[in-house]
């Protein structure tokens, strides 16, 4: 097997054993156990247990950021709204594909370590950032209405991370592409018509 396949296979190895055990009751005996290969081999490519946990959140959050696409505000171009929704489905095709590392990422030590708990702030950070920076375009763009954009982020955030809680606890089944855009439609239209009815307002 060449390096590069043996460095992924460890890696998909850990993610899975972390999601299923928990970060903390999981051993570097377990990993390669579970890979099949020397512990001498795992050294050969991580210095330790968190340098592997660090590189699966910074290469998951690699691939989060290149599903977001810019929407596009032209005559030929897709609705906003439509370009929106496929960035959300996206996001979830990736997440529902990576579920070790969501569960990592929802449910992962938190609290128990520091460093971790710094790497999963950072990562959580980044994609706050990037939500505000849509937000703050979308606004540029006439598309989104003048709010605070960093409350608006939250929310969005927050919304997400129920839903994928939701998500891992069997509550809503998203096993096609076809439910997971309509729950990402779903998320769109309550934050971009709300709740209330039409003409409704409160005083």
């Amino acid at each position: 097997m060449e390096p590069r396949e043996r460095r992924t296979q460890l890696l998909e190895h850990a993610a899975r054993l972390f999601g299923d055990r928990g970060y903390y009751n999981t051993s570097v005996s377990d990993i390669v156990s579970s890979a099949d290969v020397a512990r001498g081999t795992f050294y050969l490519y991580f210095a330790n247990k968190r340098k592997l946990f660090e590189e699966l959140v910074d290469s998951l959050l690699l691939r989060l950021t290149s599903c977001i696409e810019t929407v596009e505000v032209h005559e030929a171009a897709r609705s906003p709204k439509e370009q929106l929704v496929d960035n959300l489905v996206r996001v979830f095709v990736l997440l529902c594909e990576e579920r070790h590392m969501l569960s990592i990422l929802l449910r992962g030590a938190v609290g128990l370590d520091r460093e971790i708990d710094d790497k999963l702030q950072d990562f959580y950070r980044e994609i706050l950032e990037a939500i505000e920076n849509s937000l703050t375009l979308g606004q540029q763009m006439n598309l989104v209405r003048r709010v605070n954009t960093r409350i608006a982020a939250l929310a969005v955030l927050g919304a997400v991370k129920e839903v994928l809680h939701a998500l891992l606890d069997s509550e809503y089944s998203l096993d096609s592409e076809r439910e997971i855009r309509q729950q990402a439609t779903d998320i769109l239209e309550i934050f971009s018509i709300g709740v209330l009815e039409d003409g409704v307002s409160i005083p």
